[in-house]
């Protein structure tokens, strides 16, 4: 999150971005702003209008996608930010931390609802169930930018995915024989 790169994306210069935001760190809250836009628009609203674990299965699957294979160059976008503010004090910090704390409290929600409807396995901790996601969206981060490459990593995440609400899913939602 520089003012040079971003001065050279916006063909702006420095000092007219900083005038513009007042500040760098005013710059950087505007960015992860509009990165939470972002977000919201290609996970969370495309669950909008199902519920239980339909809406958890959207967005687990979304989040993969996302982590893996998602619209920055340089991978997930918060995890690259956690990663260079997680020990600096102060608003931006704070500000990833209201995100992150906004997405996980969104999946335990969600992970309650399903619960409440029968569609998780009894005793489902829904805490474990964000954790597991957000496991699950940084490691698929971490294999695209390291490892395997955008395509593969976006291939093992869907299936990681699949595991995942397996995992947690309650009676034939998912194909289970009802006999066994």
């Amino acid at each position: 999150m520089s003012l040079a790169t971003l001065a050279k994306a916006t063909a702006m210069s420095k000092s007219g971005l900083f005038a513009h935001f007042r500040s760098k760190e005013a710059l950087q809250i505007a960015i992860i702003d509009e990165a939470e836009r972002i977000f919201r628009r290609l996970v969370v609203e495309p669950a909008r209008d199902q519920s239980g674990l339909d809406r958890l299965s959207t967005l687990v699957r979304r989040y993969a996608d996302y982590c893996a294979n998602g619209p920055f160059d340089g991978g997930c976008f918060f995890a690259a930010a956690a990663h260079e503010f997680d020990g600096r004090p102060g608003p931006v910090r704070e500000r990833l931390v209201a995100f992150a704390d906004g997405w996980s409290t969104e999946l335990r929600a969600c992970a309650r609802d399903a619960m409440q409807r029968g569609e998780l396995l009894p005793g489902t901790d829904p805490a474990g169930v964000a954790f597991d996601v957000l496991a699950l969206g940084l490691c698929g981060n971490y294999y695209a930018q390291l490892l395997v490459g955008r395509a593969a990593s976006s291939r093992l995440a869907a299936e990681a995915a699949d595991r995942l609400i397996g995992r947690y899913a309650a009676g034939q939602r998912l194909g289970a024989n009802s006999s066994t």
